[in-house]
């Protein structure tokens, strides 16, 4: 979070440890939204997620931001 508000581009490199629990992923991703209220469009743009070893991770920890965000879980 404080290089979100430090950089205007971000990269989030989940490699090399031996896994994520979801709860983790949707209280880091997810929290971003809920807790320290960024926009899930914002981070969109901003926020470059990458994990060469497991691209599902990926895919989940976005799929965490848009469920906090109320507009796009509601539409």
């Amino acid at each position: 979070m404080p290089a979100l508000k430090e950089f205007d581009r971000v990269t989030v490199l989940l490699d090399g440890t031996m896994g994520y629990g979801s709860s983790f992923l949707e209280e880091t991703f997810g929290g971003l939204v809920r807790i320290r209220g960024f926009s899930a469009e914002d981070l969109h743009k901003r926020l470059t997620i990458h994990s060469a070893a497991d691209p599902s991770l990926v895919k989940e920890a976005w799929s965490y931001v848009d469920a906090a965000e109320p507009s796009l879980s509601s539409g």
